[in-house]
């Protein structure tokens, strides 16, 4: 079943290295510590996050790059793609790619992933709001359960719902169309009626091939 990717970007904002100054290069060893000292936050909070495995970037080069860009504050940016969720430390105009997890590709494994980073999502590190997985669940709803009647008659005696859905299937088949047909003129007729008996026989058939649609 096709579906579309979500996709976001997200502040780490929890664990944002920000300086009241912009650093200069006397300051790269306070620089690098307060990079230290925030990325084992990073660490504790995110690190196998539905799967994901974190990797220390350079300290000095991320301090580097921040005291050349002239910038005051270093971010750690969550991304989530079609392909992956991962993880960016960004100094000025330089990134560093800190760790990374494949995005599943099959709806409900994908389903299970956006929940468990919707469940740890908060206003500091926002990367699947609550409002967007609603809307993805809405618009792609998990597929019922297969049926497990043996036929017709007993899915008719105990589940309404299963025949409206059965009977909705068979509108777009052109076999399961005439079966629903014969059993509604048979519907008052006697069991052993031989109209009654082939309409259920039809029906039951159309019964299988919609099982295969699960």
């Amino acid at each position: 079943m096709s579906f579309t990717f979500f996709e976001n970007t997200a502040d780490f904002d929890d664990h944002l290295v920000s300086f009241d100054k912009v650093p200069q290069a006397a300051d790269k060893e306070n620089v690098v510590r307060r990079i230290k000292k925030n990325w084992d936050g990073v660490m504790s909070d995110l690190n196998g996050l539905a799967g994901i495995k974190l990797v220390k970037p350079d300290f000095d080069g991320v301090a580097d790059a921040l005291i050349k860009s002239g910038t005051h504050a270093v971010i750690f940016e969550l991304v989530l793609t079609k392909a992956e969720f991962r993880l960016d430390v960004i100094a000025g105009n330089a990134t560093w790619k800190a760790g990374s997890v494949k995005v599943p590709s099959e709806l409900e494994d994908y389903r299970d992933f956006l929940s468990l980073l919707n469940g740890w999502s908060t206003a500091d590190h926002n990367i699947v709001p609550d409002a967007d997985f609603k809307k993805f669940n809405a618009s792609n709803p998990k597929k019922p359960a297969k049926p497990t009647f043996k036929d017709f008659d007993e899915m008719a005696k105990k589940s309404k719902t299963d025949v409206d859905a059965f009977r909705a299937w068979a509108k777009g088949n052109s076999n399961g169309k005439k079966a629903f047909d014969a059993i509604d003129k048979t519907a008052k007729a006697k069991p052993a009626d031989p109209a009654r008996v082939a309409a259920l026989k039809a029906i039951n058939a159309s019964l299988q091939d919609y099982y295969k649609t699960f």
